[in-house]
């Protein structure tokens, strides 16, 4: 996956780059930009000593683009569900007079905290930094939009 995208500061090794959401990114919600936001911040792996206003290709393997999801999004859905399939299944089984619906809810969803809290302290300590940060790869050039032919014959 490459984008575009203009170094807005750089700090070390690594660099704040702006990158413009293009029209093939529809409406998934992935970056967490709101479809009035045109643009996205992204800390990248800088490679190639680009300075700050240098125009950049970002690159993130594809894979680890999956890999990121399953991460933020599956372990989040595995505890959710094995909370509350345990407590289901203790209120069912000790015979405890509680709500067989709400209190395996919210047993889930106490899980689902704790583990985008575990993700968010690994993420704290640099476990995931190196492998799904996107990388700048190359300098970019871009072309100036000229004027629309009719505009460029009237003025």
């Amino acid at each position: 996956m490459k984008e575009i995208g203009i170094i807005i500061d750089t700090k070390g090794k690594t660099a704040q780059v702006e990158i413009k959401r293009n029209s093939a990114c529809g409406d998934c919600g992935a970056c967490h930009m709101s479809k009035n936001k045109s643009t996205m911040e992204v800390t990248a792996i800088n490679l190639i000593d680009a300075k700050k206003g240098d125009s950049v290709e970002v690159e993130m393997q594809f894979a680890n683009v999956f890999k990121a999801a399953a991460i933020m999004y599956g372990i989040p859905l595995v505890a959710f569900l094995f909370g509350a399939s345990i407590t289901y299944y203790l209120i069912l089984n000790l015979g405890l007079n509680w709500d067989q619906n709400l209190v395996p809810f919210f047993s889930g969803i106490a899980l689902l905290a704790v583990a985008f809290g575990v993700i968010k302290y690994f993420d704290k300590k640099g476990l995931f930094n190196s492998k799904y940060q996107p990388t700048i790869t190359g300098f970019a050039e871009i072309k100036k939009i000229e004027k629309d032919p009719i505009k460029k014959i009237m003025g």
